[in-house]
Formats: structure tokens, sequence, C-alpha cells
């Protein structure tokens, strides 16, 4: 079984074009390099921008420290599971970082609860997809001590395994900084380039 993410991406390429392209891992005739994660065990192939960090199993990586606790292999995990890959925009600091993160799970709890939304998160109404096999999109934020977190998630269970991604827009106010610090992009901008991700990704069964 393969699965693709369908979901439309306006608009954000020049951020994730930001920083200068490696050549390695680039296609024949694409126009910027790329990189590809496969897991086997998974089911997972995820093929993304060389511009991109991967940045888990780094825990000196400045991007994902943050003021919030960003869960492990999901956000609000409370059954075990594995996290595969988080990647970040690039440009991402203190001020604004964009993480792109996916998770799965084969534990019997996590698959029951996998769908269900936590209880601070507005469910999208519309009906939602993954290659006619239905996905409940969600999205939830929080906000501290001039701190902000915006998080847009998808869950799906496929072949009794929970496949959770994670479009996490975290940071903080750059005005309480002396002298106040601009933030490397927009989080609109941000979202935006965070969807586009989901373009590359397909689950092999």
């Amino acid at each position: 079984m393969r699965l693709a993410v369908t979901l439309a991406a306006t608009g954000a390429t020049a951020l994730l074009a930001g920083c200068q392209s490696q050549p390695q891992d680039a296609a024949a005739g694409s126009r910027e390099a790329q990189r590809t994660f496969h897991s086997a065990e998974a089911g997972v192939t995820l093929t993304y921008p060389a511009t991109l960090e991967r940045i888990d199993g780094n825990a000196d990586t400045q991007a994902i420290q943050g003021y919030f606790d960003n869960g492990s292999w999901k956000l609000d995990a409370s059954a075990p599971g594995e996290a595969l890959i988080t990647l970040a925009l690039p440009g991402s600091d203190a001020i604004t970082t964009g993480l792109w993160r996916l998770g799965i799970s084969r534990d019997p709890e996590a698959v029951r609860q996998c769908q269900r939304p936590p209880a601070n998160a507005q469910r999208e109404s519309s009906p939602s997809t993954l290659d006619g096999h239905a996905v409940v999109v969600f999205t939830q934020s929080d906000a501290g001590m001039n701190h902000f977190r915006e998080v847009e998630s998808y869950r799906s269970v496929i072949a009794a395994t929970c496949y959770a991604i994670d479009l996490i827009v975290e940071g903080s106010n750059g005005e309480v900084y002396d002298p106040p610090r601009q933030a490397p992009f927009s989080r609109e901008a941000a979202h935006q380039a965070l969807r586009e991700i989901n373009a590359g990704l397909h689950l092999d069964g």
C-alpha cells in the first residue's frame, strides 16, 4: 500500500529554499537538492528539500529546545511510540521555529486513541484523506511568558498503526530582547512551508 499526503501547497517554496541547497541526493532534473528518509519497518518514505535540517536525536540542537514540551513521538503522547524524523525550517531560531515531525505507534492503546484530538484542540470540520484513507486534522495553540506555540496535527490509523504528523510553529516575543530581535519568517509562512513537506510523504505497507 502506498499513500501520499494529498494537501494543496501554495506559496512557501522560497522559505524552504532559504538556505543554500546541497548537491547530495538531488534527483535528476530537480531544481533543488532533495534528501530521502526511509524506514522499511515503519513503512515510511519521506523526500524533502536538503535545505531542511534534520534535528531528531540531537538534544543540543537549539531549534528543539524551547519553552514548551513538544512530547515524544507525538504531542500529548500518553502511550509508547517511536519518533521517526523531525525537520526544522531553515533559519529557525529562538524567536520563531518551524518543526515537522513524524511518529508512529503500534501500541493498542495508542492506536485506539490515535484519532482522538486532545481536549484543548479544535478538530477540522471538513473531511480529509490520505489517498482515500480518513485522517483527522486538528489544531491547538498555547502561550505563556512571552512564548507561543501553534500546532497543526494529522492522525491516521493504517494496518493497526497510528501515524502522527505534527507541524509545530513556536517561539518567543522578539520585543522583549535588548535590542529587539526580528523573527526569521512569519508564522503564516512557516505553517505553509511545513504543509508543503507533507507532499513528499509516502506510507508503504
